[in-house]
Parts: C-alpha cells; structure tokens; sequence
C-alpha cells in the first residue's frame, strides 16, 4: 500500500509539473493564428459584422387632427386651456351622454322637492398648466341625439350645432385636488334642474328612455386670452352632476326633511346605453414659435425644419422623409458585400435616436433641461400613416396592446420611451429599415419606385392624448446605428 501511494504522488507531481510547463509556454506565446480551422467552415456560411450610422433625413412639422377622440369605457375627459408661446393655444372640452346613478328614493324624488344646489363632480388624475389660476368652465345641454353607436370621432369634431346656445351652469376649478366645485345654475339651468326633478321613475331607470329625453352635456373652458391656465384630466366615471334638495316630510308637508342626492355620470358601468363621450380639442398657433416656422399641412415638401416639434391631442407631430442619399448609403452596404465577396446584407439591428435640443449631458447645464424632460411625452410612435395609426413593421402597437395585460415583458422590442439620461428617444427600427433594403432591391435600384419613405413621430398610440409637448433635433441630428451581417 505505501508503495502505491508512493507512485500516485509522483504521478500527481510529474501531472502538476507538466502543466506548469504548458501554461508557461501558453504564456510566451505572442501570436495567434485564428485560421486554425477556418477551412471546416462552408464557404457560403461566411460573414462578417459591422457597424455604421446613418443620417441624411429630412424633417417637417406636421399637423395631426385626425386623432380619434372616442372615449371607450370608462375613460378620460379633458377640459381646459393652456397656451405657451412655443405651441400656441390648446383648448379642450367633451360632450357626453349622461346617465343617473343614484335618486334620493327609489320612487324618485319624494314630497314636493325644493332645490338647493348642484355640483359638478371630477376626478383629476393629471394636468398641466398653472394651478394657481382659476379656470372657469361653462356647461350646455346637448340638444338631439349626437351620435349613433358606431360613429367615429376625431378631435376637430364640432359640437356647437348639437348644443342650445346658453349655457345651463358655470363653475370654476382651483386646485387639482379638488374632486368637485359648486356649479351656478342659469335660467336655463334651472328649468333643467326641473325637468329632472319632474322626470318619471319608468325614465330614470330606462337607459333607452332617458338617452332620449336627456341627450347628453358639454362642457368647454371660459375663453380667455391669459396664458396663466390649465388642462385638466378627469375620470368619466367620476365626471358628472350631483342635485341638492330637501324634500317635504309625506305626512307633514310644512316639516322639512334633511337634504337628499340625485347623481348623473358621464359613465355608468352596466347601463345598456349611454356611455358615449369625446373629447374635442381646437389648436391656435398664431403668434408661437410653430407658427413661425411653418406648419406642413399637404406635406408637398417645404419648409425643411431643423427641429421638430410633438405634442399630443391632435397638435403638431414630426414628419420624417427618407432622403435619396439615404437609401443610396444603405444601398453601399449591398455594394460593400459585393465588392468584398460576400452575397448578401442581414440587418441585425437598426437603432433611431431622437435627441431633444436640450443638453442633459453637461452637469452644468442638466438642471435647466429637466423642466423640458418633465412635460415631454413618456413614449412617441413611428408610423407610415397616420390617420390610420398604422406603425412602421417594429411597431405594432395593436398587437402589443393585446398583450398588455401580460405586463411588460411583452412589450416590443421598438421602444420609443425617453431616455432622460441621454436626452433622446430610442427607437427599435430594424424590421423597417431591412424593409427598406429589400424595397431598393426590389425597385432594382430605381429610388423613385422605392416605397415607405415617410415617417410621422407622434405620441405613442395608447396615449394619443398625453398632455406632453417636446422640441426635438431634426435632419442629421437623427441617427440610425445600423448593426449588419455581410454573408458569403
């Protein structure tokens, strides 16, 4: 046994000076020859990886108003206005259907009601603008039916024909969190509150019924021409009329009882009918920054911007064209393969940035630029046409909506979200840009036949309404880093 314990350390140690040895010589060694087995690989499974970035685009500011505007569920109403002299004025108000949600009895309004007061109900959940201003707010009955079920509607929708000419109530609101203001009844007003004082139980608790004897509210800022105001956003849920009365004992008709209730919301959860709201907003930009500039309207061409300019609520949005040089640049990528040997071009990945035009990478400069960080919009869009909402092939907002309520790890790889720390938005764009190099081949090198050559950056389509705003650098600010494959 003392023998073969003898042979296994000498093995153990001529095993550890062996490679001892190796590692020293491993050590020396001062090159490589990296074709070692270079000649088992297929000659057409070749390639080499590159990077490169390319600019050559051009950029316009264009007007958005075909935003739908359909409220859907229990959604958001925005009121108010706002003006800045960059993006001028925005003004937004709602119409909606109004349902009752609760009555002082089941019977209805009991003995004789007296009217005390009535309340315009909100629920803020966001808002942008001076809060220390009061803003004031005018409310008007609609008059006839002003939808059918299925209609669409977009933010330049005009409501005045749909209501009467005098307002039924005016309130203001001076905080954001306040959840309701007293609301001043005009004469009109008050023959309202009758009408719904006076109003059978058989109606109340028809949604049929009472779509067509009370056709809905709309409800519009005070127009004004101060800067110092804001834009509020209101859940349709909570958005709505609260009526104020004592009633007269049933026995006693000189005794007085304790004020009792009456609700009307905007939404109802289980009403049958009812629910339908939109939001309309009207944009001035005489006399702003955009204005000067030049709004492209037809997008026929001019004026070329250096910046670009985005807001949500159907404002101004950017518009992108892909240059001739730009394709002929990517088209050097399939020279490039040629010349080389190689057969093909494989975009791996095409990354856009955005800056903003202000500097949050100087530490000295970084405090004054976090103001404009804070009212831009979370996350922008790309798409190929924008009435429609249809986004560039990376993205399918459609399909990642469908997904949504499977968190976020299936949110699309596209991005679009601002990245604070950086100053820009980055947006995953290699499915568009691989489309582009297979429409130049396609069109055989013919760029007037080469297609999807415009691009609108606009707010993200689940949030068409942000009440966001963003200068943004155009032209060859913008950057798509390519990252490519060339395949033999």
């Amino acid at each position: 046994m003392m023998n073969c314990n003898k042979m296994s350390l000498h093995r153990a140690i001529s095993a550890l000076v062996a490679l001892c040895a190796a590692v020293v010589m491993l050590g020396a060694c001062t090159e490589v020859d990296d074709a070692l087995g270079s000649d088992l690989i297929p000659e057409n499974q070749r390639m080499t990886i590159r990077i490169d970035t390319l600019r050559n685009l051009e950029t316009y500011i264009a007007q958005s108003d075909s935003v739908k505007s359909r409220i859907k569920g229990s959604g958001y109403a925005y009121i108010g206005q706002l003006r800045n002299d960059t993006f001028g004025l925005r003004r937004c108000s709602f119409i909606s259907q109004i349902l009752p949600t609760q009555l002082p009895y089941r019977a209805g309004f009991g003995i004789d009601p007296i009217f005390d007061s009535v309340i315009f109900t909100y629920s803020i959940s966001d808002y942008k603008g001076d809060t220390m201003a009061a803003q004031k707010f005018y409310v008007y009955e609609v008059n006839r039916k002003f939808v059918p079920e299925d209609s669409t509607f977009y933010v330049n929708f005009d409501a005045e024909g749909y209501v009467n000419p005098e307002p039924l109530f005016e309130f203001e609101i001076t905080s954001p969190t306040k959840t309701s203001s007293r609301a001043y009844p005009t004469e009109a007003g008050l023959d309202y509150i009758k009408r719904l004082m006076q109003t059978d139980t058989v109606t109340y608790y028809n949604d049929t019924l009472w779509v067509n004897k009370f056709h809905g509210l709309y409800v519009v800022p005070e127009q004004t021409d101060s800067e110092s105001k804001v834009i509020y956003r209101t859940e349709t849920s909570y958005t709505g009329l609260e009526l104020w009365l004592r009633d007269h004992d049933s026995i006693d008709n000189n005794l007085i009882l304790d004020t009792v209730v009456a609700s009307y919301a905007c939404y109802a959860k289980d009403a049958k009918m009812g629910n339908i709201a939109a939001n309309m907003v009207y944009h001035d930009y005489e006399g702003s920054l955009v204005a000067d500039l030049g709004v492209n309207d037809t997008l026929a061409g001019d004026p070329v911007q250096r910046t670009i300019y985005v807001e949500g609520m159907g404002g101004v949005m950017g518009y992108v064209k892909v240059t001739d040089q730009f394709v002929e640049k990517l088209a050097e990528l399939g020279d490039e393969a040629k010349n080389g040997g190689y057969s093909t071009v494989s975009i791996n990945q095409a990354m856009a940035y955005f800056p903003l035009t202000v500097n949050v990478k100087d530490p000295a400069e970084r405090p004054a630029a976090i103001p404009f960080l804070d009212a831009a919009p979370t996350r922008l869009g790309m798409y190929t046409a924008f009435a429609s909402l249809t986004g560039i092939p990376d993205y399918d907002h459609e399909y990642e909506e469908s997904l949504s309520n499977y968190g976020d790890q299936y949110k699309l790889p596209y991005g679009g979200e601002l990245n604070r720390s950086r100053g820009c938005y980055a947006m995953d764009v290699t499915a568009y840009i691989q489309r582009m190099w297979n429409e130049y081949q396609r069109a055989d090198g013919n760029l007037d036949e080469v297609k999807y050559r415009s691009i609108f950056v606009a707010p993200a389509a689940d949030d068409m309404f942000t009440l966001g705003q963003v200068a943004l650098q155009g032209n060859d600010a913008i950057e798509i880093v390519l990252t490519y494959t060339l395949m033999r």
